[in-house]
């Protein structure tokens, strides 16, 4: 069994909660946060990373920036798998993320849905494809709670768009594209690639029905990361993917 410990509580670590509950293979050990949900009895709640102190296999990780160092360092001192979804990192983030990925199991995703990985893959073989004759945009709406614009996974598809073309003309003298962001009402999240040439038109498009996309492909990545050796993972790595 995986003794989890989830850093956060918003929406996210809510949904990972939800999907917890019934799990065979996960042991719920605590929740941090700096804030004490009063909603959520009968968790053994923490403030702080370093008021943890039992043994655990994975942290899962939907904080904001500087949450995600912070719990970089704190898988890497602890000889923890990280697991996170936290979007719009810094530098600093990344940089914490690779370091800890020397010693633990580290997986990033801005997007952990099985859709969305395969979405990703598609973009990379359309710009592949159509390097040099398409005019290429991105299209993204969330709620309009995100505070992050454009969303961590539109970057993520322009850089898998970057990535297809890079193959074939090299370097990233190709990786311009254009990305609208919408924030609006309650929309979980929708993401549209248009490759455009005189004579054609091609859309890729993926639409979040419901957050538990989100955490159940959470739950799953993380039974996968835990048993893998130390290094920096993506979605392509869980999934066994390849272009």
């Amino acid at each position: 069994m995986i003794r989890v410990l989830l850093h956060g509580a918003g929406r996210m670590t809510r949904r990972v909660l939800a999907n917890l509950a019934g799990n065979e293979k996960y042991q719920l050990s605590g929740l941090v946060t700096r804030n004490r949900p009063a909603d959520l009895p009968g968790i053994e709640i923490h403030t702080a990373l370093d008021e943890f102190e039992r043994d655990v296999d994975l942290l899962i990780d939907f904080t904001l920036p500087g949450g995600t160092r912070n719990a970089a360092r704190w898988c890497e001192k602890n000889d923890v798998a990280l697991l996170t979804g936290t979007t719009g990192l810094s530098a600093d983030d990344i940089a914490a993320l690779n370091h800890a990925a020397v010693k633990v199991p580290v997986l990033w995703a801005p997007n952990l849905s099985k859709g969305m990985a395969l979405m990703t893959s598609l973009v990379r073989q359309a710009a592949r494809i159509m390097a040099g004759e398409a005019t290429i945009s991105i299209s993204e709406t969330h709620h309009r709670h995100k505070l992050d614009a454009p969303s961590g996974t539109a970057l993520a598809l322009a850089q898998a768009m970057n990535s297809g073309q890079s193959k074939v003309h090299g370097g990233n003298e190709h990786g311009q594209v254009d990305i609208s962001s919408t924030r609006e009402g309650e929309v979980i999240g929708e993401h549209t690639v248009n490759f455009s040439t005189p004579l054609e038109c091609i859309e890729v498009k993926h639409k979040a029905l419901d957050r538990d996309v989100f955490a159940t492909g959470a739950l799953l990545a993380g039974e996968w990361l835990v048993r893998q050796s130390a290094g920096y993972y993506t979605n392509s790595d869980w999934l066994d993917m390849t272009d």
